[in-house]
Order: C-alpha cells, then structure tokens, then sequence
C-alpha cells in the first residue's frame, strides 16, 4: 500500500472531530483534533443538554424548537391553573371542615374514577382511528377539554352536593379526553420530530422539560395560590392563565410542519398542483387549519363534498352508483352493467372512484396491493374529476339557459363513465412527474393518512370456470 490513508471521525450532528491519517513512508498513524464551531454558546448546549435530544438540532426536524418553545410555556400555565382548580376541588370536598366525611369524600372519588374510565374506553373505541390523520386537530382538542377541567372545578364548591359530584365527574370525564387524544397525539408528534429515529430517546427528554416545567409551576403556583383567596379574585387569575394556556398551544401546533398528507393538506397540495405550482411543507403548513377544515372538496355545482371515504367498501360503492342513477336525467336502474364498465376502466389501477353529484359523496375502493401513494394518486384523480365536471356544468348552464336550474340537471352515468376514463388519462400521463416535484418538495407520500376508520380492501379477476360454462 503506498497511498497515504485519512480518516475522519464524526460525532452525532456529522460534524468532524478528529483526523486521522496513516503516512506510508513513516508507517505511523497520525492524529489531529478539529475543533467544532457550533452556533450559540456552547455552555448554553452543555446546561441543556440533559433537555435535549443527542445532536440537537440536527437529529430533530426544524419545527420541534418552537414547538418545544411553545409546549413549556403552556405547560406552565396549565400547572398554575390546574393548583387553583385542585384547591376549588379540595375546598368543594370539605377539606378542612368539621362537617366533611371520609366516606362520602371516597365514594365521591371512586365515582369520578369510574366515569374517568368508562370515558377514556368510549373515546379510544370511537376516536382513536382518526387521531394520527387529524392529529392537530386532536392535540389542540386535548388542551380544550383540560382547560374545561379546570373551570368546572373552580364552578363545583358553589354548587349543591348532587350537583357538585356531577359536575366533578363530567370533570374527570374531560380529563380523560385529555390524557386519550393529548397522550396519543404527543406520540405521533414525536414520531415526526425523530428525524434520527431517535423516538424513545426524544420522549425520554420531553419528559424531563416537562418535569422541569411543572416543578416550576408548581412553586410558582404554590405561591399565587396562598396569595389569591376569594372567588372573584380566583377567577381573575385563573382565566388568563387559561388563555395564555390555549394560545400556547395553538402557535405550538401552528408550527408543526407534518410532511405526510391528510385530506386537508391533500387538497391544499394538490389544489396548487393542477395550478401549475408545487406547494413546500411550509405553504401547506401556514394555509392548514386546527379546529376545521378550511379548504374542503367541493362538486361541480360548488356544493361541499359532504363525505369523501377513502377505503370504502363495494356496499358503498354500489349504493352511491345507485342513487345516482335514481337521480341523473334519463337514467336507468342498471347498476350491475355500470359497475362493470367502471371495473373495465380501472383494469390497470389499485382502486375505484366514483363520485354522486346528487348526495355530494365520493368513494374511493381500494384493491389488497393498495399502498398510501396509491390513495394520494386516486385523491388527486377525484380532484381532477371534480374540476372536469365544473367545467362541464358551465358549459350545460349555457345550453339550459333560460330553461330550468342547472341544479336539477345531474350528469347521466354515460358521462360520468366517460369524464372517469377522461381524467384517469390525465392523471397517469401526469403522476410519474407530480410524484417526483412532490417528493422533492419534501412530501412524504408512502406514509399518508387519507384512509380513516374501518376500511375494506378487494381483489379483482377472472371467474372460475363452472361446470355449466364447460
């Protein structure tokens, strides 16, 4: 060997901190340090370093600083908040008072466990399948129902006995909401901020600032609450506290950047697709909602899509053909025929599309080798056909002009059928490109979320032969 050998060695961020090379005519090894020039002061990094993930900020996507920001604030507010509601509660219970009872003060407390779970079961069975899609939405949802807590327990010591456990109980309801969408959430969130799929470890931190937080709330708490008495004087405390507590967590979760798409971030991304432009994590980021949907699917007619189920099953399918052959002018009751026909169309795909301007709903069948960029392709069809059939209506209120409403005159199946194969065409010859600007953009389109709840797969071919067809 007699080329001279250099090595370098790199720390968790992939910045180089040593080099090392070997000098063939010498035959040693030779060793030399870098010294690292990090941003910000590097004793700032050492003090914080027990908070933060390994590689900080590397190892992270560049929305969990502020988010992390965010989220210690309103954890400091919530834990101010939440010592003002404990004292109202310990107060309603009659702690501190001669007259109060052991027994009914634990009879009290099992029944407000009992609801606490009966609720966290109920939410988890109805909800838990639209968390991950929706998870904004559901980690803002859990802040909301906390802070709901809190104010039925500052109402609770005011309040008759009968009405004060109830109240006490919906309480605990909330609070299990709570800890239901804001647990699971907080775990697909951090799922997302793990760039280095350093999950565990970025939970394990996330605990410790939360105890750092809290420990501190806790003090400052402790002191706001031997200095606030009174009920006036409680409220004027509590409710700033509240809101500071929702606004943190709003601009929390306003600066999540989430790179995988839902329907809302799917017609937000794909709507600038038909329009000639490919919108980054962050336009889509800036433009998506947390309590609603700001931009949702709409018909030819511009009446809101009212359900769009991705993962339908052919019941559905075959229902939303049906009553759109109830419905179109001139048309026939012969479902079987036009579900072939719409079989024969999408030979070649992973998945059906249909779409009934009457009921304003569209289906989308997905085959059993459906993957999560075949839902994002038949999303993006479906956006598509929604745009033909606009077109389409415009040109069928200029031939009715004068005659009836547009709105009584739905498209006949046959033209469905046609506008289906029409703007399938369109989107193969487009997608290879679209999916390429996409992704380059930063999207993630083999991890999306567009199916939600119980969903059905199915699997096309031939029939067997019978012995009747021998």
């Amino acid at each position: 060997m007699d080329i001279p050998i250099q090595v370098q060695e790199l720390d968790t961020t992939g910045h180089n901190t040593a080099n090392y090379r070997y000098d063939v005519s010498t035959g040693t090894l030779k060793s030399s340090p870098v010294t690292i020039a990090r941003d910000g002061n590097p004793q700032v990094f050492r003090y914080l370093s027990p908070f933060l993930p390994a590689g900080y900020p590397a190892t992270v996507t560049p929305d969990y600083t502020p988010y992390q920001i965010y989220d210690s604030l309103q954890a400091f507010a919530s834990t101010i908040a939440g010592l003002l509601a404990s004292r109202a509660v310990f107060v309603g219970m009659g702690v501190g008072s001669e007259d109060a009872s052991v027994i009914t003060t634990m009879l009290l407390y099992i029944a407000q466990a009992t609801i606490g779970r009966l609720a966290t079961i109920a939410f988890a069975d109805r909800f838990s399948q639209r968390i991950e899609a929706d998870v904004k939405f559901y980690r803002f949802f859990a802040d909301i129902v906390n802070d709901t807590a809190f104010v039925l327990d500052c109402i609770s010591p005011n309040l008759p006995i009968l009405g004060r456990a109830l109240t006490l109980c919906v309480s605990n309801a909330c609070r299990a909401l709570c800890g239901v969408a804001g647990g699971s959430s907080k775990a697909i969130l951090s799922t997302h901020f793990a760039k280095a799929g350093n999950i565990g470890e970025l939970n394990a931190k996330d605990g410790s600032q939360e105890t750092v937080v809290s420990l501190i709330g806790m003090w400052v708490g402790g002191l706001v609450v031997s200095k606030v008495e009174g009920t006036l004087e409680t409220w004027c405390c509590l409710l700033p506290l509240l809101a500071l507590h929702l606004w943190c967590n709003w601009k929390a979760v306003k600066s999540v950047r989430l790179s995988t798409l839902n329907t809302e971030r799917a017609v937000l991304l794909f709507d600038g697709i038909l329009h000639g432009h490919t919108k980054s994590l962050n336009d889509v980021g800036r433009q998506e909602t947390v309590l609603g949907r700001a931009r949702i699917l709409r018909t030819a007619e511009g009446r809101l899509l009212s359900s769009c189920k991705i993962g339908a099953s052919v019941d559905n399918l075959l229902q939303c053909m049906r009553l759109h052959e109830l419905g179109a002018i001139g048309g026939s009751d012969d479902v079987d025929k036009s579900f072939a026909r719409l079989l024969e169309i999408f030979r070649e795909e992973k998945y059906l599309l249909w779409v009934n301007t009457t009921t304003n709903r569209a289906v989308i069948v997905l085959t059993a080798d459906a993957s999560s960029v075949t839902q994002a392709k038949g999303f993006l069809h479906l956006m598509r056909l929604l745009r033909s059939q606009s077109s389409s209506l415009s040109e069928r209120k200029e031939g009715v002009k004068g005659i009836q409403e547009p709105m009584s005159l739905p498209p006949q199946t046959d033209e469905i059928l046609a506008r289906l194969k029409q703007t399938l065409d369109q989107n193969n010859e487009h997608w290879p490109a679209i999916v390429a600007r996409v992704e380059a953009a930063g999207w993630e389109l083999e991890k999306g979320n567009l199916e939600q709840g119980e969903c059905y797969r199915i699997r096309t071919g031939d029939c067997p032969e019978t012995k009747k067809d021998k």
